[in-house]
């Protein structure tokens, strides 16, 4: 107030040098917003030169806290150690030019060094609590991923289900109304019994994945049913879907290695999977009556699936049959998650479809 009463002229040289010093760590504050260790250099330059005689004994308490409070929420250690170094120097330092004023420093220093360890505490929780929220984040998005995963999973395998055991009873449905005799109509309508049967334990095992309990059976009396999608081996399957296809009409050849059952039972599954969805596609899309080849095997440390058949060219399909474009991707899918590889392509009026898998 000295300084602005009196002005310059006025004014001690004392209060113009406190007026001075006050301006410049006001500065330094700002500064350290941006540049922390410049300015805690900065503030050991004015504390050597500016507030060694307490001659404002206030100004030095309040600025030798906030600026232990920042040191201590420096990240890097050898600041902060040096800074607490030339700190501890300035104390000897400050007693021989402070003379009869240097009682002060017997209640200075407890009350920096207890500023720097409470300001060293907080920030070092504060930065296990920053950790802690940031694996927290991780943690959560993690999960939202393997929940978008699963069910884009889920959403793959309900369409691999229902998709070719729809097809195959929609078949067999205009077969059975169209048919000429009473046993064809029987044999059409025991087919769509049991594929029923079989989707609905599918889908059940699927519900009991879903379950966190994981306590919903099959039921009892499922017990005797043949093994369905979910539970049956690549190489059973292999038989499945070429029986369908000759039930379908179809004259397929077929070829399986047994060594593929030692696949392990998710690639197996995979493999399975693909197979269904072609065999869909071939029952949507094949030449009527044409030949088809599933071939199974093992080639070095791959396994590798085969279904050859002959594309209908002419435009017509059944409107009886559904129609589905996320097949093909689901297939690719499939055999990607496990480093194997899936083309399709078409080579003298045949489509082929190869499917690899590694053991």
């Amino acid at each position: 107030m000295t300084l602005l009463e009196f002005g310059i002229d006025g004014s001690s040289e004392a209060t113009i040098t406190g007026a001075v010093v006050g301006l410049i760590i006001c500065v330094e504050l700002l500064l350290a917003l941006r540049w922390l260790t410049l300015t805690l250099g900065l503030y050991l330059a004015t504390l050597y030169i500016g507030l060694s005689e307490f001659d404002n004994p206030l100004m030095v308490i309040i600025t030798l806290l906030v600026f232990m409070a920042l040191a201590a929420s420096s990240t890097k250690s050898r600041v902060r150690t040096l800074y607490l170094i030339f700190s501890a120097l300035w104390v000897p330092y400050s007693v021989i030019r402070a003379g009869d004023a240097a009682f002060i420093l017997v209640v200075l220093v407890p009350l920096a060094l207890g500023a720097y360890v409470a300001a060293r505490s907080v920030f070092r929780l504060s930065q296990r609590n920053s950790e802690h929220q940031r694996r927290l984040n991780e943690a959560q998005e993690q999960a939202e991923r393997a929940l978008r995963e699963e069910r884009k999973n889920i959403a793959r395998d309900l369409h691999d289900i229902v998709a070719h055991d729809i097809t195959i009873v929609a078949m067999q449905s205009k077969a059975a109304k169209f048919a000429r005799d009473e046993q064809t109509a029987r044999d059409a309508l025991d087919t769509i019994s049991k594929l029923s049967s079989e989707t609905l334990h599918d889908l059940r095992l699927m519900l009991n994945v879903l379950r966190t309990d994981g306590t919903m059976s099959s039921g009892q009396g499922e017990k005797n049913s043949a093994p369905a999608a979910t539970t049956v081996q690549v190489v059973h399957g292999a038989e499945v879907f070429s029986t369908r296809l000759r039930e379908a009409g179809f004259a397929v050849t077929s070829s399986v290695d047994e060594e593929i059952a030692h696949l392990p039972r998710s690639a197996q599954t995979a493999l399975y999977r693909v197979m269904q969805e072609a065999t869909t596609n071939i029952i949507k899309h094949a030449l009527p009556n044409s030949p088809v080849t599933l071939n199974l095997s093992k080639n070095g440390a791959v396994a590798v699936l085969e279904m050859i058949n002959v594309p209908n060219t002419d435009g017509k399909r059944s409107n009886s049959l559904p129609f589905g474009g996320s097949g093909l991707l689901g297939m690719k899918d499939r055999m990607n998650t496990f480093g194997g590889s899936f083309t399709t392509c078409t080579a003298e009026n045949r489509w082929i479809l190869r499917a690899s898998i590694p053991f």
